[in-house]
């Protein structure tokens, strides 16, 4: 009897463990709780456990966690509102319907007296020099979803996405290759594609979101690269998750600077951590960066004209150090094709979807990145989102989903 007693007890604590297994998930959409505007690009999870998503163009998101961290925070963040932050138990298990709405913070608006008289290049400086101090200096490694979109004429005509495992060793005097793992991705492409835009795309672009992972000084703001630039303190102070957010607004201190760019340094108050990089090159400046041996292969031999190429890196806090939340680039191109005009942009991104400890070691150096060219060709009538499995990943957008409708069988 006794055996019989301890075998049901055992059979009964299998099952509560079972029971208390699994993953939840939580989908929806987040937006301005005055404008009702959704908003893009918010970040969705938890600090604590660096896990999260970003929405999408749409404001919608789609999150999944595992089951025993239930109860733990969740939190939407972006710049410039007040952060959500909730236990997930509050929601219902697997809801679909989540609509979270943030409100706008109201900025600090600064004296133009103040601003003429701030040495803003010092506080940028600052924060550079803060780097080793606010981001991560032992090995680590991010799990993230990449995508990377072609659009003609405001149209995707082409979409590839990866599920992507990334290791970084900050530590100095270690050298090692570049260590990424795609863990799987495919590939939607439409019938409805130009001819004018054959072999307009990047060799890699999965190659060039995961060498931001790198939380370092920005080559063009190193060392003496600092002073090619002039600095003005925006005149109004914005907000990330209650703290005060500094906006260092920076363009080309003279002309003929090479690859110049102008933008925005986001900096945290409270710790001089970057926040955020923001940036267009100038006219001249896209001309130097896609003056490349890749030019080719670019844009092909159709007479082309580039328009704007931005870039957006944004950084978010985990154990009191600041990681890659998302890396974002746009290149908008101009095509000219006997005497027809087509706008192609390609859009890259990368975006964080947990962080974890490493020993340098997880990922095999015999392991490398898959091309973004070589992922399965997808044909299905269906924008089907099984294929990630319990790996986090940012909802297509509705204009996104269209391309089924025009894939190539």
């Amino acid at each position: 009897m006794r055996c019989l007693i301890i075998t049901c007890c055992c059979l009964l604590l299998a099952f509560c463990v079972r029971a208390q297994g699994g993953y939840l998930l939580l989908s929806g959409k987040v937006i301005d709780k005055i404008t009702q505007k959704p908003i893009a690009h918010a970040y969705i999870g938890m600090m604590s456990k660096g896990t999260g998503t970003l929405t999408n163009d749409d404001g919608q998101f789609f999150y999944r966690f595992p089951r025993i961290a239930v109860d733990s925070v969740l939190v939407v963040a972006v710049i410039g509102y007040q952060p959500f932050q909730q236990k997930a138990s509050s929601f219902q298990p697997n809801q679909k319907d989540v609509v979270i709405e943030l409100t706008p913070t109201t900025p600090r608006v600064l004296d133009s007296s103040y601003i003429k008289t701030f040495e803003a290049r010092n506080l940028v400086a600052e924060a550079l020099g803060k780097i080793k101090k606010n981001n991560p200096q032992a090995p680590y490694l991010l799990s993230g979803f990449y995508r990377e979109t072609l659009q003609q004429d405001g149209e995707y005509i082409e979409i590839r996405e990866a599920v992507l495992h990334s290791e970084k060793d900050p530590r100095p005097k270690i050298l090692i290759p570049e260590k990424v793992k795609a863990i799987r991705g495919r590939t939607f492409t439409s019938t409805n594609r130009s001819k004018a835009l054959e072999g307009y795309a990047f060799p890699n672009g999965a190659s060039i979101v995961t060498h931001s992972i790198d939380v370092g000084t920005p080559e063009y703001l190193d060392g003496k690269n600092l002073y090619d630039y002039a600095y003005q303190i925006d005149d109004t102070i914005t907000h990330y998750l209650g703290k005060e957010v500094y906006r260092i607004l920076f363009k080309p201190a003279s002309t003929g600077l090479k690859a110049a760019r102008n933008g925005v340094i986001c900096i945290s108050a409270a710790d001089s951590a970057i926040v955020r990089i923001e940036y267009d090159f100038t006219s001249e400046g896209v001309k130097d960066v896609l003056k490349t041996g890749t030019n080719d292969k670019l844009f092909g031999k159709t007479k082309r004209d580039p328009k704007r190429l931005y870039t957006c890196i944004t950084y978010k806090p985990f154990n009191g150090k600041w990681f890659l939340q998302d890396y974002r680039m746009l290149l908008d191109t101009q095509f000219e094709q006997k005497n027809a005009q087509v706008l192609g942009t390609i859009k890259l991104q990368f975006a964080t979807t947990e962080i974890q400890k490493s020993n340098g070691n997880r990922i095999p150096e015999t392991d490398i990145l898959v091309d973004t060219e070589n992922f399965s060709q997808q044909s299905i009538p269906k924008y089907d989102e099984v294929i990630w499995g319990n790996f986090n990943f940012i909802i297509p957008s509705d204009a996104m989903r269209q391309i089924v409708n025009t894939l190539i069988k």
